[in-house]
């Protein structure tokens, strides 16, 4: 059995009570099973309930995965609309003094206000690139009083100024796709010049995906079981699996901890982004252009 498949488990943390009692009820579960954990925390202010709001509002798609109100709590779905919205900086330091510091957990920034970038980061100018990061990097050193590595940006949304001004703050990585296996990203600076910066994206698809296209509880079982399967038999060098913290750890619990579980079986090697950074072996190479319809 190959010992080298690495496994990295990603946990999106974009509300407030994603952050205040979904990151405990994950510990509690990675803990008991050994699995090492790479938390993606939004930063700037919670206000869910006004991008679900905004989106009925503007007749816009929301049912891609599972429905907002199946998906979050009732604090989530009216925070910053009917409740004041939440800025982590206050809260942070005192929900998280018990985990940062935790062989299991490393915690890495999700962008800078998760409703306004993922419904305009696309259309962002350079300038409010540059204000937003600038914002992730200032709030991140206030919160856990050191900088940066990485940066996973919310909802999947990039655009051409990101990568540069990332590299300019000296990120190591980052995890901004969902892709087949690591890579390096090519990009253009503003100056014409050709850079470039690692990639570690999603592989996976999530339970909520899997359970919007009508697959039951059992049948998902069976597909992560063949693929994990197939990937350690072909000795596949990553694999990452995402969720959401006020999702999966409350609502599919049991089917969190068997894919736990199945990780262990098949002997596969639980690892953190980070730690996965440096032992990543030769990637290919894709440029931003051919990902922008990712």
């Amino acid at each position: 059995m190959n010992t080298e498949t690495h496994f990295c488990l990603r946990v999106d943390v974009d509300t407030f009570e994603g952050l205040k009692k979904g990151i405990p009820q994950i510990y509690n579960i990675v803990e008991k099973l050994g699995i090492p954990t790479t938390i993606y925390l939004s930063l700037g202010k919670y206000a869910t309930g006004r991008n679900i709001f905004r989106k009925i509002r503007h007749k816009e798609k929301i049912f891609s995965t599972i429905s907002p109100w199946r998906r979050n709590s009732i604090q989530s779905l009216f925070r910053g609309v009917l409740l004041p919205p939440a800025r982590i900086r206050e809260s942070a330091k005192t929900l998280l003094k018990n985990y940062n510091d935790k062989e299991l957990f490393e915690i890495h920034p999700h962008g800078y206000n998760h409703v306004e970038w993922s419904s305009n980061f696309r259309r962002f100018s350079f300038e409010k690139t540059s204000k937003f990061i600038e914002k992730i990097f200032i709030e991140y050193n206030q919160i856990f009083n050191s900088v940066p590595i990485t940066n996973a940006a919310p909802n999947f949304q990039t655009n051409k100024f990101y990568f540069q001004i990332m590299k300019e703050k000296g990120v190591e990585f980052l995890a901004d796709y969902k892709y087949s296996e690591p890579f390096q990203l090519q990009f253009e600076t503003t100056e014409k010049k050709s850079q470039q910066i690692l990639q570690l994206p999603v592989t996976e698809p999530t339970f909520e995906e899997l359970l919007q296209k009508g697959k039951s509880i059992e049948e998902i079982k069976k597909i992560y079981r063949k693929n994990f399967k197939q990937y350690t038999d072909q000795s596949t060098d990553y694999v990452c699996f995402y969720l959401h913290a006020i999702y999966e750890p409350f609502k599919l619990r049991k089917l969190l901890e068997d894919l736990f579980k199945l990780v262990i079986k098949l002997d596969m090697k639980p690892v953190t982004h980070k730690n996965y950074k440096d032992v990543v072996k030769k990637t290919l190479a894709i440029r931003f252009e051919e990902l922008i319809q990712v």
